[in-house]
């Protein structure tokens, strides 16, 4: 594959943006000094970012065990039915709302009409339960695993249209919405009833859909054209025409990758490679994204300078 790496700073520090909007979270990045630089997006370029670890089972994600090198191709891939703005709140993604009734023992999810998944398929009311189902352990075909026990409260999805559905629950479960982002991404109905490749052949709705993987080497991602998303100006996303994933185990070798420009991007969390890069910013070689607002566990991600 050739890959165009021009218009990389723009390209890169856009890809902050979008990886953050695949998150749901609209906020974007913060720099260590809490600024925020204002980019002009432009569109092309092929993104390298360095992930710390391979995801060897894949991503059948009702049965997927993904830790955040898994999630950060899964959120490129997949869209959820709901996300994370940058106020901490869970808001519609996917779904066009999601609302319950008054003891908050049934939700009424509406999809947005329109949005196709990688292989052209309609995402539908049907899909969608049939995900759900697959999460809670209720398709066949599908052995749920870590989500089995989260969803254990739900007694039954009913499709009541073609875009909407219902979720009831054996009790009030006021922080539902919540449980509906994350791991959750929506597969497509072809790689949900795969039993062979559900764990390689990945089908999505996201702003990026699988061209290769080679485990251990690299998963690469080209732009999903009929993505569903705009920015703020109504421009389609997304601005990159390429991520490739690379795996890099040893922090440090990942983060003087980044310094090396073999990386374009990259995220650590240990006091190693964070010194390395708190070093390199001050002298102007990289520019650092904290992830310090609403995660469980903080990252930084490391923007190269190197080869603009």
């Amino acid at each position: 594959m050739q890959r165009n790496r021009s218009n990389k700073l723009v390209g890169v520090l856009t890809a902050i943006v979008l990886v953050a909007a695949a998150c749901g979270d609209d906020s974007g990045g913060t720099g260590s000094d809490g600024t925020t630089d204002e980019v002009e997006p432009v569109y092309g370029g092929d993104l390298v970012y360095g992930l710390e670890a391979e995801n060897n089972n894949g991503w059948c994600l009702p049965e997927a065990q993904l830790a955040i090198s898994g999630l950060q191709v899964a959120q490129a891939i997949y869209d959820t039915l709901t996300a994370q703005n940058a106020d901490g709140d869970y808001v519609p993604f996917l779904a066009e709302s999601v609302e319950p009734n008054e003891d908050f023992t049934q939700w009424t999810i509406a999809l947005r009409d329109g949005v196709t998944f990688h292989d052209g398929s309609a995402l539908t009311a049907e899909v969608v339960k049939n995900n759900l189902d697959a999460y809670r352990g209720e398709y066949p075909g599908r052995q749920a695993l870590l989500t089995l026990f989260v969803f254990e409260d739900i007694t039954s999805v009913d499709v009541v249209d073609d875009l909407t559905l219902t979720v009831t629950t054996a009790r009030p479960w006021a922080t539902f919405p919540a449980y509906l982002s994350g791991r959750i991404g929506i597969i497509a109905q072809a790689q949900l009833d795969d039993a062979d490749t559900c764990d390689t052949e990945l089908i999505g709705t996201g702003p990026f859909q699988l061209e290769e993987w080679t485990v251990g080497e690299e998963l690469i991602a080209t732009r999903y054209e009929d993505y569903w998303r705009t920015d703020a100006e109504g421009n389609q996303l997304p601005y990159l025409d390429s991520i490739e994933f690379r795996p890099v185990v040893d922090a440090v070798t990942r983060g003087n990758a980044v310094l090396s420009g073999d990386l374009d991007m990259a995220h650590g969390s240990g006091a190693a490679i964070t010194a390395l890069w708190l070093d390199a910013e001050s002298a102007g070689d990289v520019s650092l994204v904290s992830s310090e607002e609403f995660p469980e566990v903080g990252y930084t991600i490391a923007v190269s300078y190197t080869h603009l």
